[in-house]
């Protein structure tokens, strides 16, 4: 009988699903943001732009290490007067009064490439609000590759792209395009390396996505907690488990009392075969009051078991118990029966298992328990726990019909012992063992114990 092993090989980062992470870089927004900076087309100038010269000089130096040069733009002032229309209409939701007034603009005999640029990069943020996210892609793919876009709006629309197509699921490309964007708008910021991380580690390349976070981290005064979250979970895809170590312990020691981060420390040393110092771990924080929960209790407890310490573990969650932190069900109750088991407290894992039974959809906690009474003499109390093993199903069914022989024989029920004997020799793993019982019983006697 074994403590069971902590399972975390996928990590899972406290996320409905690791390998689904979305990094909330807000991409329709973003989208706005770029039109916002040109939302007033040539031949049509705001206020802003009349009274704050700064202002535009900031707009035309947001990408100094560009290496592509603005483009002309010209656009007839009817189609400018149109887009303006659709673009209101897009912010006020209304998507497909928007898209009507677009399509008439891209249908225009008078449509210059800067207009249908400019128009299909308002078409693709109305099809992404009315969740059509190829269709966004693809009129996003056609606005780039017109190059007539000036760069406060071309660059914004690759980016965009890329996190279009990382919320689609097309990680290759993601990557591709958050790298066509840095190159040729010569803005390394954190944001987009982080997205080209996100991509690779969705996309498996777990090595270049750790390259790509740890990038974007270092330019980053604020990382975002997903950021970790991805390094992290690319570290445990290579069973990188020191590095993993690292990371976390850096984190914990700026939010020492975080209990996520202690637990998510505590399952990479117990991946790395370092049980001891995720004990220590959660021993501390039991010390600082953060053990609290049934899953607190229970990976404690766990642990206390593969340390070789499960009279701990029995007694941590008794203590849980007590305290109403743990609440009555099969798997804790069977892990205390376990962790009794372990400590060779019989007695009470007996009655442990016993309270497993009832919650149990199987009879692997009446097996154990009939074992246990086994051992201790109690074979009315046995038969009765391995009968019921047997009605509810277990997985060694040879071992349960040994025992249950074994019961029915120590009772004086010789046929009954002789007949659970034969259906354990139906089993390959009992089959000499339940032939052995068979001899001496029908001999009148028992094999002798070694």
């Amino acid at each position: 009988m074994q403590a069971a092993r902590i399972q975390s090989r996928r990590y899972s980062m406290h996320a409905p699903n690791a390998k689904k992470l979305v990094l909330c870089l807000g991409a329709v927004s973003l989208l706005a943001a770029g039109i916002a900076s040109a939302s007033r087309l040539p031949g049509e100038r705001s206020n802003e732009q009349r009274s704050s010269k700064s202002s535009s000089k900031q707009t035309e130096n947001a990408y100094p290490n560009a290496k592509r040069n603005d483009p002309k733009t010209d656009m007839p002032g009817s189609l400018g007067t149109k887009l303006n229309k659709a673009q209101e209409a897009a912010s006020d939701g209304e998507a497909d009064k928007a898209i009507g007034l677009i399509d008439e603009v891209l249908a225009d005999k008078k449509v210059t490439p800067y207009a249908k640029a400019f128009a299909l990069y308002l078409r693709s943020n109305a099809k992404w609000e009315k969740e059509d996210g190829a269709g966004a892609i693809a009129d996003l793919k056609e606005a780039i590759a017109l190059d007539a876009l000036p760069n406060s709006n071309q660059f914004p629309a690759i980016y965009t792209l890329a996190q279009f197509q990382l919320q689609e699921e097309q990680y290759a490309d993601a990557a591709k395009t958050v790298d066509q964007y840095i190159e040729l708008s010569g803005d390394k910021k954190a944001e987009a390396l982080a997205v080209k991380g996100n991509a690779l580690y969705r996309a498996d390349k777990f090595q270049e996505a750790i390259d790509a976070m740890k990038l974007a981290i270092a330019a980053s005064d604020k990382p975002q907690d997903s950021w970790n979250q991805i390094l992290m979970a690319s570290y445990f895809e290579l069973n990188q488990f020191g590095e993993a170590a690292k990371l976390s312990e850096s984190q914990l020691q700026k939010n020492p009392t975080d209990k996520k981060l202690i637990q998510q420390l505590a399952s990479i040393y117990v991946n790395n075969d370092q049980n001891e110092k995720a004990l220590q771990l959660l021993t501390d924080a039991k010390a600082k009051g953060l053990i609290t929960t049934a899953d607190d209790y229970k990976l404690l407890a766990q642990l206390y078991g593969q340390a070789e310490k499960p009279a701990e573990g029995a007694a941590l969650l008794e203590e849980g118990f007590q305290k109403g932190a743990i609440q009555p069900s099969y798997d804790m109750y069977k892990l205390l029966g376990d962790s009794y088991a372990l400590a060779e407290n019989e007695t009470k894992a007996i009655d442990a298992y016993g309270k497993a039974s009832p919650l149990a959809k199987d009879g692997e906690a009446d097996l154990l328990r009939g074992q246990l009474q086994i051992n201790n003499q109690l074979w009315a109390p046995a038969k009765e726990s391995l009968t019921k093993a047997l009605s509810r199903g277990v997985k060694r069914q040879g071992a349960a019909y040994v025992l249950l022989g074994n019961a029915e024989n120590e009772l004086g029920n010789k046929s009954a012992a002789i007949a659970a004997m034969e259906k354990a020799q139906s089993y390959e793993e009992t089959r000499q063992m339940a032939g052995t019982w068979l001899k001496m019983i029908k001999g009148g006697g028992a094999p002798k114990k070694k």
